[in-house]
């Protein structure tokens, strides 16, 4: 069984006085995953982040640079600010969300690819993410795979069709299948876990063992691989998987078994009844409502007035984050540079997440001036609720002449650093559902083309 990577107790006291005061990373929620995999020696042989040799191969041949397979570039990336302060031999502090040391660090490898920078180097755990629910079905944390062989890698839900493949496999074969599911976000995934055992109770008590990893289900060839690696750490041989094994069988060391994909129309009534329950209908659903704008086009005169009006025209709760608000409270201790913009972005996109989950309407009005983040926003929010971008697309020159705060003439003397649309980027959004030009416009009238969108997209009565 590999062996994991959290040090005792007294190793653990040990590091800890001996870095007081050193840099310190706070993990994304997939870089918190992935740590979590690490120390508890799912990556085996790996014991930390990859180097910059293993991962350009990785990249390249899907094997580290020593010839053995792998697929995902396990190095971990961090921000220009961490990057410039970090040596090689430095340690590192590894901390979740909530500042909770995970582990350290020994920066080992520095290196910069397609403008990101990461780090490779020896993780020793401190301790591990701690969970609260399902903790029977994460096996990963103790290897307890004896007799398991066969593994079916559910990513989506388990229709009719599935079940009966696995229950005529398992009638024929007398193997017990490790049945592969995936937790992220605690309220949807428990809801989804429902449907999973839901249907799994059609199938003999003795034919599979349900088994939860942190994280999501592999979508790509890369992840797809990746799990069939964590898979062989477990012992298993045979992989039974609804996804197309076309373009990953050269690379794969596993016998693959590809079945076809029921349908929703094709699950149990107990999953069918809490489906209507996970996807309610569009208008039910949680609604972001996220205005883009250079400083002084609007987006707050506008943002305002929408709530305004969804509130008095519709029965939801409507929540108004607008960029200075939120500046002054939420993001108070953040500046401007520009891995500070993000951050702010990232608590917008968070506190709009939870609003939405539900069934509440947020309107957000930031300058957002970055389309990576505001894709990265999207993708967020979308994965349960309804996400909606409004560019609000006044001319530059325009929104000098209404600046009544005099942040355009500071931001062109120098005085301001890094001002969006005169020392800073503006980029201009190509995904927006909603474009609006307020020249010669008043609030009200660029208010209604938004009902109006929202009237025909079904989202409000």
């Amino acid at each position: 069984m590999p062996s994991n990577l959290i040090v005792d107790s007294e190793k653990a006291n040990e590091l800890i006085n001996a870095n007081q005061g050193c840099e310190s990373h706070n993990l994304t929620q997939d870089q918190l995953y992935d740590l979590e995999l690490f120390l508890h020696g799912n990556y085996f042989p790996l014991t930390g982040y990859i180097n910059h040799q293993d991962f350009i191969s990785v990249q390249e041949n899907y094997c580290l640079d020593d010839g053995s397979p792998w697929s995902k570039s396990l190095s971990l990336e961090v921000d220009t600010r961490l990057q410039k302060k970090i040596n090689i031999g430095n340690k590192v502090e590894l901390r979740d969300s909530e500042g909770v040391l995970m582990a350290f660090l020994t920066v080992e490898s520095i290196f910069s690819f397609n403008q990101k920078h990461y780090f490779g180097g020896l993780i020793e755990g401190i301790e591990t993410p701690y969970h609260i629910n399902h903790q029977s079905l994460r096996l990963y944390q103790n290897h307890n795979f004896q007799g398991l062989n066969t593994m079916f890698i559910c990513d989506d839900l388990i229709h009719k069709s599935e079940i009966n493949y696995l229950r005529d496999f398992f009638e024929k074969t007398q193997k017990k299948i490790l049945i592969q599911t995936f937790f992220s976000d605690l309220q949807e995934s428990s809801r989804h876990l429902k449907c999973i055992k839901a249907a799994l109770s059609k199938l003999p008590d003795n034919s599979y063992q349900l088994s939860i990893l942190p994280g999501v289900p592999p979508n790509d060839k890369r992840t797809f691989l990746n799990h069939e690696i964590i898979a062989n750490n477990w012992g298993i041989k045979t992989l039974i998987t609804t996804q197309c094994t076309k373009l990953i069988n050269s690379h794969s060391s596993l016998e693959l078994i590809n079945i076809p994909k029921g349908s929703k129309e094709n699950s149990f009534e107990e999953v069918l009844n809490e489906l209507t329950y996970l996807e309610p209908p569009n208008y039910k659903k949680g609604i972001t409502i996220f205005f883009t704008g250079l400083s002084g086009s609007g987006k707050s005169t506008i943002a305002k007035q929408l709530q305004s009006t969804l509130i008095d025209s519709t029965r939801r709760n409507v929540t108004l984050l607008d960029g200075d608000v939120i500046r002054k409270t939420l993001c108070s201790g953040l500046g401007f540079s520009k891995e500070d913009r993000l951050m702010n972005l990232r608590r917008i996109s968070y506190v709009s997440k939870e609003i939405c989950k539900n069934g509440g309407i947020v309107i957000c009005a930031p300058i957002a001036p970055y389309d990576e983040i505001r894709k990265e926003i999207r993708a967020n929010i979308e994965k349960n609720s309804i996400f909606i971008l409004v560019h609000v697309n006044t001319a530059l020159e325009e929104c000098e002449r209404r600046d009544r705060k005099g942040l355009y003439a500071k931001a062109r003397s120098g005085e301001i650093k890094e001002f969006t649309g005169i020392s800073d980027p503006y980029e201009i959004p190509k995904d927006a559902e909603i474009e609006l030009n307020t020249e010669g416009r008043t609030a009200e009238s660029c208010c209604e083309d938004v009902i109006f969108y929202l009237k025909k997209m079904d989202l409000i009565n």
